[in-house]
């Protein structure tokens, strides 16, 4: 690992426990706004949790998409090889019928 990759996470775990630290009051999360507070559609937890869990979705949802993406492209050229190595494969029997 790089001393600047290693200088940079060291930072940003600093940062993230400063955050933490300063946010440990409990939240309420509605997760449907037009329920009552004592519903099983709400969630009482500290604030840095739900900030690093929020996060945490979001890198999820963005690996998948981007796994998502990477996957379609690579059928795409799986595709296009075979379709170029069958059009290769036709040229040269019709260059040996000819």
């Amino acid at each position: 690992m790089k001393a600047s990759t290693l200088i940079v996470l060291v930072l940003v775990v600093l940062a993230a426990a400063g955050l933490a630290f300063a946010n440990r009051d409990n939240v309420t999360f509605k997760l449907v706004p037009f329920v009552g507070d004592d519903s099983a559609f709400t969630l009482v937890t500290p604030l840095y949790l739900l900030v690093f869990s929020t996060f945490l979705f979001g890198v999820v949802i963005g690996a998948a998409t981007i796994g998502l993406r990477q996957m379609r492209n690579a059928r795409r050229t799986r595709r296009a090889a075979k379709d170029a190595e069958r059009r290769l494969a036709l040229d040269a029997a019709k260059a040996r019928v000819e």
